[in-house]
């Protein structure tokens, strides 16, 4: 599995990427259609996002079809703090 330090570090913030992983890092297990219509994002912008970061191994895919972070939000709330704190 993949460092979060190097996940949060290859997906910029202003991305749907990094909104849709933290998303996901924040609600926990979310079906593509609800990361959409909560976050506003497009279907079509999240679902390649979904897959993106399913190939990078930054989310995993359930049997139910849902989609959830590898990430903690904690974690990313973290480092987020030291970078903006610099």
């Amino acid at each position: 599995m993949v460092e979060w330090e190097t996940i949060i570090d290859d997906i910029s913030p202003t991305t749907s990427l990094f909104k849709v992983l933290v998303y996901l890092s924040f609600k926990g297990a979310t079906q593509p259609t609800d990361v959409s219509t909560d976050t506003n994002i497009p279907a079509g912008t999240v679902r390649p996002a979904l897959r993106t970061l399913l190939d990078k191994g930054y989310v995993k895919q359930r049997e139910d079809g849902s989609y959830t972070s590898l990430i903690p939000f904690p974690e990313i709330v973290s480092h987020l703090y030291s970078v903006v704190k610099k």
